[in-house]
């Protein structure tokens, strides 16, 4: 068994919930309406962990956007550690700040960095930041919410790939198979993007518009293996729920987008892929703090696109059905790819537990009977729990999560096992050469365990992680050389702390790294300093 698997199996085992009835859930009357800010706030953070002891309504939160979104407490619950930002007096009706943020990090040794959108952390200095407005008159809202992120990218060991001028930084290990450089060129970088804006038109309990915000499908915290805040949010017309949409055996919501991706001069030839989506998820009405969802992302050689291209997410799931579709007698087509994935969510108040897991593939499969007889081909697995314990107004989060996007190649195989995020034809699953999944990386696996501390100063704590990464090179490219070389495995301890300076909360983490092997070049060390100040919205009683 992967030791990422037998790490979570063995947290389940030890912490399962007695069994709960939905007419013995908590009650949760929603009360004070406050406001969350992205994915990286310290209260998005404290909102999902709220939810775990019944002081937050709760949300399916499988379909999730960076911008600025309203959630609200439960009358019947407890009070939060600290207080969060009110929501506008009138949410019909406002315009409002969005929190400024200004963000540095320190890498010693090498580029180092995970979920931080736009900024890519090289060797250095790196800074990130952002302000804006976000508004509503009636059905119409928008976020303008811009972007910058610089870094000193100091040069470090790489890989020699055989190339000259901006293809020297081209991933030496997949070439033009993906864009996902190994270094954003020989000089400091600076980038800027629209960040977490929106414009939304919301009629009835339909949602229509065109953003630039980052989202994360799944249940996923530190990872998400089909889309995350990895990268920069693209750009994307999207329609879908406004809200959770009452089916009478449940609720559901559902988002369909169309994006397109922009490449790096780190490849050869760049394109403009044609990104489409489709995700739906399901809570039922006799199990509400379960959700249930299943997520399904293609991306199209954007040239020659034909009408029925662009709803790409209504084709068969199996290979062989697609002849008719593209005149392909294989029943596949080079020039599209597809990650597809199922994932779950549940929530007990009653304990303080919340248990959520992804299950996705990379590839289309021939028919349902190699899925049965093959269910790991291209498979990816993410699994997770956190368990608050409450001591006063103080909660205890264990935390605890696995993600396993390696393939393995048995000896013989004649059948083509895909790399995650790989693909040929630039379809690559990146943007602006950062991935859209899992920050891992290609054939990767990682295991987290953290502990914090929330109380009325903010949190404090720290985790432990384990990531190895490119196991497909290990083992299609050095293990075969007979060398003494060895897996590339990071681990990394460190401390995190958010804190209250009057009108500011400032976040700080500080981690120490080991990685064997990194890249196979030899063992290096990694210094990581990371500090975010923000002025928020005034907070709310």
């Amino acid at each position: 068994m992967r030791p990422g698997r037998l790490l979570v199996l063995l947290a389940l085992a030890s912490a399962t919930p007695p069994a709960a009835r939905a007419d013995e859930d908590l009650p949760c009357t929603p009360a004070a309406p406050f406001v969350v800010d992205g994915f990286r706030s310290p209260a998005d953070d404290l909102a999902r962990v709220g939810e775990l002891v019944g002081a937050v309504a709760p949300e399916p939160r499988l379909i999730r956007r960076g911008g600025l979104r309203l959630e609200s407490t439960c009358a019947e619950g407890a009070a939060l550690p600290w207080t969060l930002a009110a929501a506008p007096g009138d949410v019909r009706s406002f315009l409002v700040p969005i929190p400024a943020r200004l963000e540095s990090v320190v890498n010693s040794a090498y580029p180092e960095g995970a979920n931080d959108g736009l900024l890519w952390a090289g060797r250095g200095v790196s800074a990130f930041a952002t302000a804006g407005l976000a508004g509503r008159y009636g059905p119409l809202s928008f976020a303008v919410a811009p972007e910058v992120a610089w870094s000193e990218n100091h040069a470090f060991a790489m890989v020699p790939n055989g190339q000259s001028g901006d293809l020297r930084y081209m991933n030496p290990w997949h070439g033009a198979t993906i864009d996902y450089p190994s270094r954003f060129g020989g000089s400091p970088v600076t980038s800027w993007a629209p960040g977490q804006s929106y414009l939304r038109l919301d009629l009835g309990n339909v949602a229509l518009g065109i953003s630039t915000e980052n989202l994360w499908l799944g249940p996923g915290i530190r990872n998400a293996i089909t889309m995350s805040s990895a990268g920069p949010g693209f750009p994307h017309v999207f329609l879908g729920t406004t809200r959770p949409a009452d089916v009478w055996i449940g609720t559901v919501e559902a988002k369909v987008l169309w994006g397109r991706l922009e490449r790096t001069r780190y490849v050869p030839s760049p394109t403009h892929p044609l990104l489409t989506a489709l995700v739906v998820d399901y809570t039922p009405r006799w199990l509400p703090r379960l959700s249930v969802g299943f997520s399904r992302v293609q991306l199209q050689v954007w040239n020659d696109l034909r009408l029925r291209d662009w709803f790409p997410f209504l084709q068969s799931f199996q290979k062989k059905d697609l002849t008719s579709w593209y005149g392909d007698p294989l029943g596949d087509n080079p020039k599209d790819n597809q990650l597809a994935s199922v994932f779950a969510r549940w929530v007990f108040p009653e304990s303080g537990l919340e248990l959520y897991g992804e299950f996705a593939r990379e590839d289309h499969e021939n028919s349902w009977e190699m899925v049965v007889r093959e269910p790991d081909h291209s498979e990816a697995i993410m699994v997770g729990l956190q368990k608050v314990f409450r001591t006063g107004r103080r909660w205890v989060r264990l935390q605890a999560e696995a993600t396993d996007l390696q393939i393995f190649f048995p000896a013989g195989n004649q059948r083509g096992n895909p790399t995650y995020y790989v693909h040929g034809n630039d379809l690559s699953y990146t943007y602006q050469g950062q991935l859209l999944g899992a920050w891992i990386g290609p054939g990767s696996d990682s295991q987290t365990l953290a502990v914090d501390v929330f109380g009325p100063t903010g949190r404090l704590g720290g985790y432990l992680e384990r990531v190895r990464r490119n196991e497909d090179v290990y083992w299609l490219v050095i293990e075969p050389q007979h060398t003494l070389t060895s897996h590339d495995t990071e681990v990394t301890a460190a401390v995190r702390q958010v804190f209250f300076a009057g009108p500011v909360d400032v976040s700080w983490e500080a981690g120490a790294s080991y990685r064997w092997n990194r890249d196979f070049l030899g063992n290096a060390t990694n210094l990581r300093f990371m500090v975010q100040v923000a002025v928020p919205m005034s907070r709310g009683p």
